[in-house]
């Protein structure tokens, strides 16, 4: 067989890349999918659809007549990457929000959140509901688990959404706490990764009624401030529903 140059072999590698016709894994010389959740994996799957969010028109404006549309995309160029906690988190969210706003489009001036410390949990709930942690909207509650506390305040409404027990894999806790303390093990990182992807694979393949539980709430059950300060006027006669 005969035995090409390298820059030759890179050169091809490089052409075929930019034409879309060489998947990663074929280029890197295996055929093994890659350890970490992926864009890609997240889009297959009904429980993570596009939501449609209504918003002020400016600043100190009242309602937008137009709704807008959140996107898996648009989460995961907000928070950095895919991961099991933004999967986790979205789909359990959009399920509450369902409960929320049964007509459809989710009012972000109108939600208050509650999350626990989790980076990915609080990105997620930020962008879906429009409450902040700076406003006093989005509260922070190292007692949760994997669970949502929201309410709509125009109507009092409130739910808090749960992953069922046993989804989560007892390992995945330990694993992701080994890491942290330890050092840059590249198999340790791989197999969190591993454990990750399958948990939230696992959660999204399921029916989403299968997957979370949702416990509607006589209250939203924090303390938050009156609300945002960019929608103070919402309501003065705008265009919105």
């Amino acid at each position: 067989m005969r035995s090409w140059p390298s820059w030759v072999m890179v050169l091809a590698q490089t052409v075929a890349a930019s034409a879309g016709a060489m998947p990663e894994a074929v280029a890197a010389g295996t055929d093994e999918p890659a350890a970490a959740l992926s864009t890609a994996d997240l889009l297959q799957f009904p429980s993570l659809p596009a939501v449609r969010v209504l918003d002020t028109e400016s600043s100190l404006g009242p309602m937008s007549g137009q709704p807008q549309t959140v996107t898996v995309e648009d989460l995961v160029r907000f928070h950095g990457h895919a991961c099991d906690g933004l999967a986790v988190a979205a789909a359990g969210l959009i399920y509450g929000l369902k409960h929320l706003f049964p007509e459809g489009v989710v009012d972000r001036t109108d939600v208050v959140a509650a999350v626990n410390g989790s980076a990915c949990y609080g990105d997620v709930a930020a962008y879906l509901t429009g409450a902040r942690v700076g406003y006093g909207t989005l509260v922070v509650d190292p007692a949760l688990g994997d669970e949502w506390v929201l309410a709509r305040r125009s109507t009092g409404k409130a739910v808090k959404v749960a992953v069922r027990p046993g989804l989560r894999p007892p390992e995945l806790t330990v694993l992701e706490s080994a890491l942290r303390s330890g050092g840059c093990d590249a198999a340790q990182i791989v197999r969190v990764q591993e454990v990750q992807k399958a948990f939230a694979l696992k959660v999204l393949s399921l029916p989403v009624q299968e997957a979370f539980a949702v416990t509607p709430l006589t209250d939203f059950g924090y303390a938050v401030k009156p609300g945002r300060p960019d929608v103070v006027k919402a309501r003065c006669g705008g265009k919105g529903p």
